[in-house]
This record gives C-alpha cells, structure tokens and sequence, in this order.
C-alpha cells in the first residue's frame, strides 16, 4: 500500500508577523522553531538542495516546501521575526550567515585560463 501525496501549503504564511496563530506557537516554542528553521535553511543553502520541506504537520499530513530561490528571503523573514520577538541572538546568527553570502558573491572567481594583453602600436 502506497502512501498518498502529502499536501503542499505556501510556507509565507508561516513566516509572517501577521499570523496569530503562528505568534501563539513561538510564545511557547520560539526558540525551537526558529532555530530548527535557520538550521534547516542554512544547510540546504549551502548543500544547494533544490527545495526542503520546511514544516510538516503530521497530524494533518500537510508540508510547506521551500523551494531553492526562496531560502534568501526565508532567512530575511526569519530574522523579521526573531527581531519582533527580540531572540537576538539568532538574529545575529542569521546576520553572519547573510554576511557570509555577500561576502562569497562580492568576492571574484579565479579564471582559469591566462589573459593575455593586447599591445597596440
């Protein structure tokens, strides 16, 4: 017997300050959540996973995929949050990740081949 599909919800609605019932949740397990959700984020950003399911409610079979170009603007919600709940030692822990990524991108890549430099007469 085959497992059926599992429901897809939009995992925006989750990373909003607007949503009251996501507020009640962290008042009793902030820390866990947003921790769980940087961790998992920040690993499939540098594995480059094509997407995650960042939440999964089991009781009702339903998960919130985030797909590979979204994970920048996750971290950019998460950190929303984690300032609106002043848990700011996460928020500095998304900061440095965020840091490091512009970091990497400023940084230019090595060319492989030599250039060669064109004198004109």
């Amino acid at each position: 017997m085959s497992k059926r599909p599992l429901a897809n919800v939009e995992w925006r609605k989750y990373f909003s300050t607007n949503n009251t019932t996501l507020n009640e949740y962290l008042l009793n397990y902030g820390d866990d959540f947003l921790n769980q959700s940087l961790s998992l984020v920040i690993n499939a950003h540098k594995q480059n996973l094509p997407s995650i399911v960042l939440i999964e409610f089991t009781e009702y079979e339903i998960v919130s995929v985030v797909e590979k170009k979204d994970y920048l603007l996750v971290l950019q919600r998460l950190l929303h949050l984690c300032e609106r709940m002043e848990k700011y030692e996460i928020c500095a822990e998304i900061v440095k990740y965020q840091k490091q990524i512009e970091r990497k991108s400023a940084t230019p890549t090595k060319k492989s081949h030599k250039i060669q430099q064109l004198t004109i007469k």
